[in-house]
């Protein structure tokens, strides 16, 4: 899982958690992973409907479980298509 930044609408800026299918498809929603809004950190073991908890990294109390990040429209889904290696040119 990796984070991007986005501007919320009073301009703050926020991380979301970006998600190739393959590892959406890996997450277990009963006990699977946080993730910080405030930060970009992830926070093991969370309930998948957490809302603001506490985050050990930061302090912020902007801890969402993944489940719940979906439903507010916070998650990112990224095709699994790899990068393609740059060759040298001759």
């Amino acid at each position: 899982m990796t984070a991007e930044t986005y501007k919320t609408k009073s301009g703050a800026t926020r991380f979301r958690p970006v998600l190739t299918v393959a590892e959406m498809s890996h997450i277990q929603f009963n006990s699977g992973p946080g993730f910080c809004i405030a930060c970009g950190e992830e926070a093991d073991g969370c309930e998948p409907d957490a809302r603001q908890y506490e985050c050990e990294a930061c302090g912020e109390r902007k801890v969402y479980g993944i489940e719940e990040l979906l439903m507010m429209g916070l998650v990112k889904l990224s095709d699994d298509t790899p990068a393609e290696p740059e060759t040298a040119a001759a």
